[in-house]
């Protein structure tokens, strides 16, 4: 199924459903004209980030969705000083879409490190948590600090996502949350905390949708050539159900770098992606995401799966 199609034969149901949400705007803003996808991925960002990318405000968003057929995103914090120039707070992005929780769905975030000085107890996490879900937060992420993926403090901060019921989206690389090849610190968190849902973003995950890949190979962006068997996406979603995929950024490439490849992993994995961009610059005009559903032939069930219902479903969205 390609994306006209897809689109298409989706339209009446995603608008019912879209029908429904509107108990969960606090201030509903207008609804979507489109139907289509989840975006997992989106930041806003603010004045002082500088000429050319200038600001992407709520509203920024909204447009920008409608004009790529997105349905509805959701929208990550910054705050580990690694992750951003300059943090973009939980508090920012909770008021920032307060008027438009219909269509902008807010994360919540706490750099790891602080629970070293300030929350020394789970249930200090967790009172926090549970504060931003009162205020509308869905999701915990976008997770990017410079330590260890399997980092004692990290471990502990999954260990509060896990009791609040919050699917933690993080980002892999040889800058923020560090593992190495095979991904065995992903591995030692993935098994530590199985009711947690893990999804996995950035150069070194996607890097390791192929097998062979050294240390260096973890913060390469954009790999070339075909998919070496052995990689340990594969091996960890085998052995991990809490363990997800979001497609923004690098995702895509990876995907379509070696379409034979591609197409299986897709259909294999299609109750595991989510669609994402990682939109965060105005200055940004190529997204990949888009073609997937024009370059790779789909099942329905599978390219709807992947577009929006796996991301409603793992945010607990209807």
């Amino acid at each position: 199924m390609n994306r006209r199609t897809f689109f298409s034969s989706t339209a009446a149901a995603g608008a019912a459903w879209l029908a429904t949400t509107a108990v969960y705007a606090e201030t509903a803003s207008q609804a979507a004209n489109t139907t289509d996808y989840f975006d997992i991925h989106l930041h806003l960002t603010q004045p002082w980030y500088g000429a050319p990318q200038s600001a992407l405000t709520a509203e920024d968003l909204l447009h920008w969705m409608d004009a790529h057929d997105i349905a509805q995103a959701a929208v990550l914090p910054l705050v580990s000083p690694e992750a951003f120039w300059y943090p973009v707070s939980t508090d920012y992005v909770l008021r920032e879409t307060r008027p438009h929780r219909d269509r902008l769905t807010p994360f919540c975030c706490i750099d790891p490190r602080t629970l070293a000085t300030h929350l020394p107890t789970t249930k200090d996490v967790v009172d926090v948590l549970r504060r931003y879900q009162d205020a509308g937060a869905r999701g915990f992420g976008e997770h990017k600090p410079m330590l260890a993926i399997d980092d004692p403090l990290c471990m502990r901060l999954y260990e509060a996502c896990g009791e609040a019921k919050l699917p933690l989206l993080f980002h892999l690389d040889n800058q923020a949350n560090m593992d190495r090849p095979g991904l065995p610190g992903l591995a030692k968190a993935l098994a530590a905390f199985p009711d947690l849902v893990f999804i996995g973003h950035g150069k070194g995950w996607w890097a390791s949708i192929a097998g062979g890949v050294t240390q260096a190979d973890l913060h390469v962006g954009y790999p070339r050539g075909a998919v070496a068997p052995g990689g340990a996406i594969d091996q960890l979603m085998d052995k991990f159900p809490n363990l997800y995929g979001d497609l923004s950024s690098s995702g895509a490439h990876a995907v379509l770098r070696d379409q034979e490849f591609g197409q299986q992993f897709l259909q294999r994995r299609a109750d595991r992606l989510l669609f994402g961009t990682d939109y965060y610059d105005p200055a940004q005009t190529e997204f990949l995401q888009f073609e997937l559903f024009d370059r790779i032939e789909l099942p329905e069930k599978a390219a709807a799966a992947i577009a929006r219902d796996n991301a409603r479903r793992l945010l607990q969205m209807g």
